[in-house]
């Protein structure tokens, strides 16, 4: 099992993260994440982003499944943007679909614009799989799974 930090403080959240019910923003107050989501001269556009952020930030944890309908076939993030509070706990959760995927944030391959960087480490594959990071300060994560760039499998997370 993948991890940056502890999962403790998962049970007994205040939602599931998933963004079912949430509010959304549009994609167009942050540019950088609009541009990302559909950027084709960098791997190609990711199909599931339809110019909005979901809105969980008023959830203390949120989950982002890896390897989520979308992109063809298990390509994706979802959801693929969202929007959470500081300190919020993001929680990468392997589907199992889709082969071998990873979560990269290196804001020299993503337009320059990302504020944070991270990895999971090397594409893996399971349904078992998880990796986690804390957001503890204000700013934008553009991120993607490496073997699956050049099919828009690209995710973004604004921290407000």
């Amino acid at each position: 099992m993948l991890s940056a930090v502890g999962l403790t403080g998962l049970a007994g959240c205040g939602g599931d993260g998933n963004g079912d019910g949430a509010g959304a923003i549009p994609g167009s107050e942050y540019p950088a994440v609009d541009e990302w989501m559909t950027e084709t001269d960098i791997g190609d556009a990711d199909d599931t982003y339809e110019g909005e952020i979901v809105d969980l930030r008023d959830e203390s944890d949120v989950t982002i499944d890896v390897g989520a309908e979308g992109n063809g076939d298990g390509f994706a993030y979802g959801p693929s943007a969202v929007a959470v509070s500081t300190g919020t706990e993001v929680l990468w959760e392997w589907t199992g679909e889709g082969g071998q995927h990873n979560v990269e944030a290196e804001p020299d391959d993503q337009l320059g614009e990302s504020d944070y960087e991270f990895s999971s480490g090397e594409a893996v594959e399971g349904d078992d799989i998880e990796y986690s990071r804390t957001f503890d300060d204000s700013g934008i994560a553009l991120y993607h799974c490496e073997p699956h760039l050049s099919l828009g499998m690209k995710g973004s997370i604004v921290v407000d």
